[in-house]
């Protein structure tokens, strides 16, 4: 099926949050100014984790104690960051509830597989986390990219870089993680064609995305 078809057939969800400068908890500043014939441009100041955004393994990787290097964000090509996902909500989990292996199993989660996560209600002391053997399946089972609505509290232990199983499992084979998802709670189906595409900036471990799923094509 062509894109072409996908977009007429399916039913957008957008994935994304709207930023707004000078309201985010991490810096982004835009200054407007007049160039040529006195039509608008914006110098940008931002961080390259900001709203909803892709990381590459160049995030994480080189700062571990191994210091190997790593793919960044320009390495991927454009089909790294769309392709079929599957949704595992997180919903109906209580408070503290651990991700395990199991629930990627219920999921039939299998190799190529965009997988997202999120959903949750909780956050802070009673987030839900990931045990570090879930990370472990997921890296297995060979999955294409990990998606997900918060940032570094899916990890079980984050003290320490080596104990922040999600990213080092994930990212030691190549896989980009993507951060800041939103509205996951508009989604009607557990599958569905995902899109989140990074600008390519050389050397830069993360950029900013426009995140969108598409239901009822696969």
């Amino acid at each position: 099926m062509g894109i072409l078809e996908v977009l007429k057939k399916g039913r957008i969800v957008e994935l994304n949050k709207v930023l707004e400068p000078g309201k985010e908890g991490r810096r982004l500043e835009i200054r407007k100014f007049r160039i040529f014939a006195g039509e608008f441009m914006h110098d940008i100041d931002n961080m390259s984790h900001i709203g909803t955004h892709a990381e590459a393994p160049s995030h994480f990787i080189p700062a571990l104690p191994e210091g190997k290097d790593a793919p960044d964000i320009a390495d991927f090509p454009p089909d790294a960051w769309w392709g079929e996902a599957v949704f595992l909500n997180l919903a109906k989990l209580p408070a503290k509830a651990k991700i395990t292996p199991e629930m990627f199993k219920q999921k039939g989660v299998k190799k190529g597989d965009i997988v997202v996560i999120g959903n949750s209600p909780y956050t802070d002391d009673d987030k839900i986390s990931m045990t570090d053997a879930a990370a472990q399946y997921l890296a297995d089972a060979g999955i294409k990219l990990l998606a997900m609505d918060f940032s570094y509290s899916i990890e079980e232990n984050f003290s320490e870089l080596g104990k922040m199983r999600v990213h080092v499992d994930l990212m030691s084979r190549g896989v980009p993680l993507i951060e800041g998802l939103a509205h996951l709670d508009q989604l009607r189906e557990e599958r569905f064609f995902f899109m989140g595409v990074p600008v390519r900036v050389k050397g830069c471990d993360a950029w900013p995305i426009r995140a969108i799923a598409i239901e009822g094509v696969l």
